[in-house]
């Protein structure tokens, strides 16, 4: 009788905990919906009110990303030079959170050139860099909104005379309210630093 009352309990504390996991991961997904819906701070990108275009057509503003951490960053599809490397990086910040099992990061391409960079060229970039559009949004704005997004993640650009845009390197970690967490401006960044950026904040 004793073997049998030990081996329920056992049983029991089995089920609570398996039972229990899904329930800390719901409970963590809550927790990150109740602060996007806390109001903005002076901070936060998504105060910004331009709209912009995703790869898809359709029409959405910053704010729509809250709610989960975004690894962010600016560029043009045309760039031979230092946008291929930001993407690079940006996919090398992707698989790194894969390994480390971190889901829920969105991943966003906002083009610094509008004139080119329509919503069905972001879709056929996505598709030629390999980009899940699960995990990715590629945006086009118009010279305001461009400009706008510019100033508030620190990004300086002009246009050359060759008919490219000079801008900074700038790859940049959102919080879940739009605050910049964490940036690097250059293009040698270290993937498993910027995870660990993200794994912070999946903690708080």
């Amino acid at each position: 009788m004793m073997r049998f009352s030990t081996f329920s309990l056992a049983v029991t504390a089995l089920l609570y905990c398996v039972g229990s996991a899904p329930a800390r991961a719901h409970d963590h997904d809550h927790m990150m919906q109740m602060q996007a819906a806390e109001p903005l701070s002076g901070a936060s990108v998504y105060n910004l009110a331009s709209p912009w275009t995703d790869q898809d057509g359709e029409i959405v503003e910053l704010k729509s990303l809250r709610g989960k951490p975004v690894v962010a960053a600016m560029a043009y599809t045309s760039c031979k030079d230092i946008c291929p490397l930001i993407v690079t990086n940006m996919v090398a910040i992707e698989k790194a959170a894969g390994r480390k099992n971190l889901t829920g990061i969105r991943f966003a391409f906002f083009s610094l050139d509008p004139a080119v960079d329509t919503p069905a060229r972001l879709k056929a970039y996505a598709e030629e860099r390999g980009l899940d559009t699960a995990d990715w949004s590629l945006y086009h704005g118009d010279d305001k909104a461009v400009r706008d997004l510019a100033a508030a993640l620190g990004v300086r650009f002009r246009r050359d005379d060759k008919g490219g845009i000079d801008h900074s390197a700038a790859i940049s970690l959102l919080d879940e309210k739009g605050e910049i967490v964490f940036q690097k401006l250059d293009t040698k960044v270290d993937a498993d630093e910027f995870v660990a950026k993200i794994e912070a904040l999946t903690k708080r």
